[in-house]
């Protein structure tokens, strides 16, 4: 499959807006935006921009991959600036946005594409939407977080505000909801703070153990974790969760847009943030995630950094080579602007081949029909004996209450989910050949996370 036009639009617009924003931030001359055309990876000139009402031939093209050498390490991304977008496809490309969650992302870009009155004014409203959203989760975040200081209990911000500290424009990051981590002895007496403050409990630990999800009128869920990781290797895993500990005391409390946020130090942060691409890889991965490695690395991990101690870090949990591949992906198709040199070995088609599997998808699973969604987790999850018996457990634990009372019911446990799996299947209502086609879908998109050696499918 290739990338629709839409979708290789949507590209360009947020490579356009990084290389806005870093030149912005570093104070370059405007002049550097509209120079000659970007190179290619393999030192070609990059295809030129379509022209407004083109036709199949002028449809954009994204730069090739190729293989980096020692004077091509940097290899410029997708040319700049963006022609305006032919007729008719502006609503495919919004609509992409929206799917990858990053439509506040490339406002400066989109107020260069000579869109309609009309066009223009609706973007900004669902970009403003986005932003109100912001400020009301930030606004939550903050009155919990002075709780906490007040209270004495170490805590730090996971993902959300942690990864906008990183922007350029932090409120450009579109935010769902709010995590917070604190030590294994702090969490009960976080637990009960929350309850205090008037968080209601709608998670219950049965269910979902590595974090207790609280709800409040008119504010955004809090999920107040016990542990981070989710590799299925306890090694890995553990690894992970126990340098968050350890740095939690030393998280730092930086000003994201006005608003004091726990952040975990360079090295923990940026763990985590690889951790929740991996995370997302078997179920729902989306621009959004990508873009808050793409900031951190941008922000953070220079040669320097990444010798001295991430690389070893990134080994430890099974992630190196997706932060090398992920990195050269945002060099290469969403404008990171970076000296760094240590993912210059990338495989660029497996790079290329990680982009469209994400555009494939959308933030957290949106552009995927839910009953195909449904069947290639099952199928995810029949890669290893191990994996399917987690996965008949915690989905029968989920969905049958006396399973998550009574330990002795794990079996049952199982058995229940195996009962929900072929109602939700027969509800389906899927020929055999859609099956087939989801099951030979569902192989690839294993294959590709086996080529990225992901710790998590």
């Amino acid at each position: 499959m290739e990338l629709s036009a839409a979708e290789e639009y949507a590209i360009r617009i947020i490579a356009a807006e990084s290389t806005l924003q870093h030149a912005a931030r570093d104070e370059a001359p405007a002049a550097r935006l509209s120079s000659s055309p970007a190179s290619a990876p393999d030192g070609k000139a990059g295809s030129p921009a379509p022209v407004a009402g083109g036709t199949d031939a002028s449809r954009p093209t994204l730069a090739p991959g190729g293989t980096a050498t020692p004077e091509t390490n940097h290899p410029a991304p997708i040319p700049l600036p963006v022609s305006p977008i032919p007729d008719g496809l502006w609503p495919a490309v919004r609509a992409e946005l929206e799917a990858q969650s990053v439509i506040g992302y490339p406002a400066n870009a989109v107020e260069s594409l000579g869109l309609s009155p009309a066009d223009q004014a609706e973007y900004l409203a669902r970009a403003g939407k986005n932003l109100s959203s912001w400020y009301r989760l930030m606004m939550a975040q903050d009155s919990v977080l002075a709780e906490f200081r007040q209270a004495g209990i170490p805590v730090a911000v996971l993902k959300g505000a942690a990864a906008a500290a990183n922007y350029p424009q932090p409120n450009s990051r579109s935010m769902g909801d709010i995590d917070l981590i604190v030590p294994p002895d702090h969490f009960e007496q976080a637990f009960s703070l929350m309850e205090r403050l008037g968080w209601e409990n709608d998670i219950e630990l049965e269910i979902n153990p590595r974090h207790a999800g609280f709800k409040k009128a008119g504010c955004p869920e809090i999920e107040l974790h016990r542990y981070f990781s989710t590799c299925t290797n306890k090694q890995q895993a553990h690894f992970l969760d126990q340098a968050v500990y350890d740095a939690i005391p030393r998280a730092e409390w930086t000003d994201v847009a006005g608003f004091s946020v726990p952040v975990l130090p360079p090295l923990e942060n940026g763990l985590v943030l690889l951790a929740h691409v991996n995370q997302h890889l078997g179920s729902g991965l989306g621009l959004r995630q990508i873009l808050d490695w793409q900031m951190f690395v941008d922000a953070h991990l220079t040669d320097e950094l990444w010798e001295r101690s991430f690389q070893h870090a990134a080994q430890q949990i099974g992630m190196e080579k997706l932060a090398v591949t992920t990195t050269w992906l945002c060099r290469i198709y969403l404008g990171l602007q970076t000296s760094a040199t240590w993912f210059s070995e990338s495989d660029a088609q497996l790079a290329s081949d990680l982009l469209l599997y994400i555009m494939q998808r959308g933030n957290m699973g949106r552009k995927m029909e839910r009953g195909a969604q449904a069947t290639r987790t099952v199928l995810h999850n029949l890669r290893s004996p191990a994996a399917l018996v987690r996965y008949l457990y915690e989905g029968g634990r989920a969905h049958w209450a006396p399973a998550r009372k009574h330990a002795w019911l794990a079996p049952a446990a199982c058995l229940y989910q195996v009962g929900h799996v072929i109602r939700k299947g027969l509800s389906r209502n899927a020929s055999m050949s859609e099956l087939v086609t989801d099951a030979r879908s569902a192989q690839e998109d294993i294959d590709l996370l086996k080529r990225l050696e992901v710790t998590r499918m």
